[in-house]
Formats: structure tokens, sequence, C-alpha cells
């Protein structure tokens, strides 16, 4: 009788101890960031604000809403000087999954002269691609489907605003 009733305690503890373990919850205060590791999904205003890309990497980008509900306006830039300088600009739509997909990207290299004037040069239009938050590793994941496989995806943190841009004009 008393192996039964030990066994049984053991049973009763073991699943009290898994109802714990389960309320594995992540928040990172006011940033939207919140839910459980693996199976909850970033709310849309989430994403909003600035990320730079992991380890120092060259790319920045900026998401905000757009005028539409569910819609956001992401632009990337690469941290480069003046005059010259890459971007990527997209509307994504969120996505019951907790990621943003775009169907309209376009990238650009961007010259702005001394005069004020930009001339820009299209590299691509109607790119796609996918925006999504992991909360296991705290980053988020861009993929565009327009670039080749071993160069699209980018890995990005949440940072603040980034630095005024070094301005070497040209004519």
């Amino acid at each position: 009788m008393k192996k039964i009733f030990l066994v049984c305690l053991l049973v009763l503890s073991f699943l009290g101890c898994t109802t714990v373990f389960a309320g594995n919850n992540v928040t990172q205060g006011n940033s939207g960031i919140t839910g459980k590791k693996s199976y909850e999904v970033l709310n849309p205003e989430g994403y909003e604000g600035y990320w730079a890309e992991k380890a120092d990497g060259p790319m920045v980008m900026t998401i905000t809403p757009a005028d539409e509900s569910g819609w956001y306006d992401v632009s990337v830039t690469l941290r480069r000087a003046l005059p010259k300088k890459d971007l990527y600009m997209m509307r994504a739509h969120y996505q019951n999954d907790g990621s943003l997909y775009y169907e309209n990207g376009l990238y650009v290299i961007r010259h702005s002269k001394k005069n004020g004037n930009v001339k820009d040069k299209v590299k691509y239009k109607n790119g796609s691609g996918l925006l999504y938050y992991s909360f296991d590793e705290n980053v988020l994941y861009w993929t565009d489907y327009t670039l080749p496989p071993e160069k699209n995806v980018r890995i990005f943190i949440k940072t603040s605003a980034p630095e005024p841009e070094k301005n070497k004009e040209t004519d």
C-alpha cells in the first residue's frame, strides 16, 4: 500500500511540475514583444521601430505603420555614407502567423547630388519576402525571395533610432 501511495504522489508531483514549466512567458517591456516561446506570435506593434543587422552588419531596417490597418511600411538601408545608398522599400501586411509578408519590394541605389537632386537606379521591382520574429532567439528574420538563397536571409535585432548619416555630397 505504501508503494502505491508513493507512486501516486510521484505522478501528482510530476504533473504539477509540468504546469509550472508550461508557462514559459517571454516579455520585453513596452516594445510589444510578448508571448510564449516557440508557439506564440509577435503582435503587429512589436515590429514597429528600428532594427539593426545582427553582429554589426551593414543594414538598418525601419518599420512604421501605414495608413491602412494591418499594413506596414518597411525600409532597409545599408550603413553607407552618402552620396550613394542602397535602399529597399516595401509595404508589408501582417499575417495570421505573426509574420509580415510583402510582394511589392523595390530595391534601388540612390545617388544624392549637392544641388539636392536624387537619382535612383532600380535594381529590381515587385520583390517578395517575409519578416518573422523568433522568440527563441530574440531576432527578426528578413527573407528576400528575390535574392539568391545564399544571400536572401538577414538577421536583425531591435535597436534605438540610428545615428545621423555623414554626408559626402558630390556634383
